[in-house]
């Protein structure tokens, strides 16, 4: 699932394009700079501002494509980053193929930056809705997994213009037209 920012929709960006007239031809270059920025900018938001970052597979999706006249900024594409939307738009996850999600028990072995599945562990049993891992006799059983019905995951938007970020490309391709941009 993909997440996409169009900036060239901006009804300010959409004007100051509207502006230059036939002097601006091929925006390319500033459109690919302002995509960039924006790539940079979103990827900050992933480090911890708007979520904390686990596997890197979310930032590492973030992608910008230009054409003369429009730049698109999105998440998840290709790398099928398939939380992308969920997290910038929040929503409720079900499991798609068993009964109950498998939440990583907080601070337990399959808690990790790229967590483990329940499979992965032997001599498990299930008790009050948690998976456990039996370790022995006279050994606490370990916590592994908490067993969900869904789980809500709160709107956490990172796909977004600022008014700065917009006065950025509106200074660049002005600057651009003029022959003032480098």
């Amino acid at each position: 699932m993909e997440v996409i920012l169009r900036i060239a929709d901006e009804e300010k960006v959409v004007t100051a394009l509207d502006e230059t007239g036939d002097r601006a031809e091929d925006l390319r270059r500033p459109l690919a700079d302002f995509g960039e920025r924006m790539v940079r900018k979103i990827s900050k938001r992933l480090s911890g501002q708007v979520l904390s970052e686990k596997s890197g597979r979310l930032k590492g999706s973030l992608t910008h494509e230009e054409t003369a006249d429009s730049v698109e900024i999105s998440a998840g594409g290709a790398d099928e980053v398939d939380y992308a939307r969920i997290h910038h738009l929040g929503g409720i996850i079900k499991p798609k193929k068993k009964k109950f999600l498998t939440i990583p028990f907080p601070g337990g072995p399959a808690d990790k930056r790229v967590p483990l599945r329940a499979a992965d562990f032997n001599d498990t049993f299930v008790a009050k809705g948690i998976i456990f891992q039996d370790r022995g006799e006279n050994i606490e059983p370990e916590p592994l997994f908490i067993l969900k019905k869904s789980v809500e995951i709160p709107e956490r938007p990172y796909m977004y213009e600022e008014e700065s970020d917009v006065e950025y490309l509106k200074n660049s391709i002005a600057d651009f037209i003029t022959g003032a941009w480098s």
